[in-house]
């Protein structure tokens, strides 16, 4: 069998899938919060440890301790977006 591939035509399909790839990709991530908060800890280091939710596109963060010393933020433990 011995098919030839129209090169305009093939370019012209390429695109087309490339636009609908990104027009999907768009659609997909606006709105969404997935990897919007990152978490991190201290480790032990005779103070206690303390564990940080950051906020990357807000900007904010909230403080947990172990250490009874120091305060935990009051909204530490609340949820931090408005989805319902």
């Amino acid at each position: 069998m011995n098919t030839k591939i129209d090169n305009k035509s093939a370019l012209v399909g390429l695109g087309a899938g490339v636009l609908v790839a990104l027009v999907v990709a768009a659609a997909s991530s606006s709105g969404s919060s997935v990897g919007r908060y990152q978490i991190t800890a201290t480790g032990q280091n005779g103070n206690g440890s303390e564990c940080f939710i950051i906020d990357t596109t807000g900007g904010k963060v909230w403080k947990a301790s172990v250490n009874p010393n120091t305060k935990t933020d009051d909204g530490f433990f609340q949820p931090k977006t408005d989805e319902k």
